[in-house]
């Protein structure tokens, strides 16, 4: 193609045509330049639709993740309402001096409990080492963030709080009357033994009445928040799949 180019260009100086030359060399000078304009623009297309497959990979992983998190909420939430009804019976006995029961320490087990989160962000982990502004929709990117950098945050610490809290203040107190065993068969892993005179002892001791109270309030605090991370990844699962879908 260059050779015919230059073929066509020689024969008109040859035959002394110099402006017929001239428009020929602007002609092929534009011709060049829309070259230049179509192969910027085919590779601006390209680097577009790798940055939306990419972007669809991210939103799908993170997608995945979430409904994995949400489970895993779904069944700390369930935990932590059974551990408040756990309380209030073992209230209940205590302010009635209710006969110790089989019942009673299988409440007692409960608050030995710790729901642990541990939220899977790969998902996210990607997009913030591909650059968050890869998700093109500004309501969604700012929803993710949100719900990853501060949410989840929030929760962490408070989990935190009360994995401090007990043992800090409630498991010595646990410890002054039951004996835990770790049993695989049981619900919820752990047994907890009492004899009848340190039931006894219990019921007339206001500071484990104390601890069981502060053990309720802390727990409703975590449940309260766990709710709220269960809603925030309801909502964003779906502002993801009405994304995807648009991508697709």
């Amino acid at each position: 193609m260059i050779k015919f180019f230059r073929k066509i260009r020689q024969k008109l100086l040859a035959e002394n045509k110099f402006s017929k030359y001239l428009l020929y060399a602007i002609g092929e000078i534009i011709l060049v330049v829309i070259g230049i304009l179509i192969a910027l623009q085919i590779g601006q297309w390209n680097k577009e639709s790798e940055i939306n497959k990419l972007e669809l990979t991210i939103l799908k992983e993170i997608e995945s993740n979430l409904n994995d998190d949400l489970n895993q909420m779904q069944g700390d939430i369930s935990l932590m309402q059974v551990m408040d009804t756990a309380c209030v019976n073992l209230k209940n006995a205590i302010n009635t001096n209710s006969e110790l029961t089989k019942d009673f320490s299988d409440n007692a087990s409960l608050l030995r409990v710790m729901p642990h989160y541990q939220p899977n962000k790969s998902g996210y982990d990607l997009l913030v080492s591909k650059g968050i502004s890869i998700i093109s929709n500004d309501s969604l990117r700012n929803s993710i963030s949100t719900h990853y950098e501060n949410l989840y945050t929030y929760y962490n610490r408070y989990e935190e709080e009360r994995f401090m809290f007990h043992i800090n203040i409630s498991e010595p107190k646990l410890l002054e009357y039951f004996s835990f065993e770790f049993d695989l068969d049981n619900t919820y892993y752990w047994i907890a033994n009492i004899s009848l005179k340190d039931y006894e002892k219990l019921l007339d001791d206001e500071s484990f009445t104390k601890v069981l109270k502060a053990i309720e309030s802390e727990n409703k605090q975590v449940l309260s928040r766990a709710i709220r991370v269960a809603n925030s990844i309801e909502k964003q699962l779906y502002f993801l799949n009405n994304e995807i879908q648009d991508i697709e």
